[in-house]
């Protein structure tokens, strides 16, 4: 799966279900920024491989993910990564990661 279908989808979607605001918060990020962050030594942002969607609320980033995910099987293509994320202050987002290969179809809620 690339990217470039997904955020196709994404972008089709978002105008179906919500007038609200999709925002992209991180993409690539360099060693330096992911370590400074607190993010995982094989984080797949060192590749470029993953984004995490900032949502308004958990609804929006619960039909997102269903879009992702239906996505993922309707076109029979594997994604790394699909995490609902939480950080200490209560916000929330997406993580969304396609790997080149060796794509785990990995799906779960983390508190960050």
């Amino acid at each position: 799966m690339t990217t470039a279908p997904v955020s196709s989808r994404l972008s089709e979607a978002h105008g179906e279900i919500s007038e609200r605001p999709i925002l992209i918060n991180s993409g690539y990020r360099s060693p330096q920024l992911n370590k400074k962050i607190g993010g995982v030594a094989g984080s797949n942002h060192l590749t470029g491989c993953a984004v995490d969607i900032r949502v308004v609320d958990m609804e929006q980033l619960i039909r997102y993910a269903t879009i992702l995910l239906d996505y993922a099987d309707e076109s029979k293509q594997y994604f790394d990564e699909l995490l609902i994320e939480r950080n200490r202050y209560g916000a929330i987002w997406l993580h969304f990661a396609v790997r080149p290969f060796s794509n785990r179809r990995r799906v779960c809620f983390i508190n960050a």
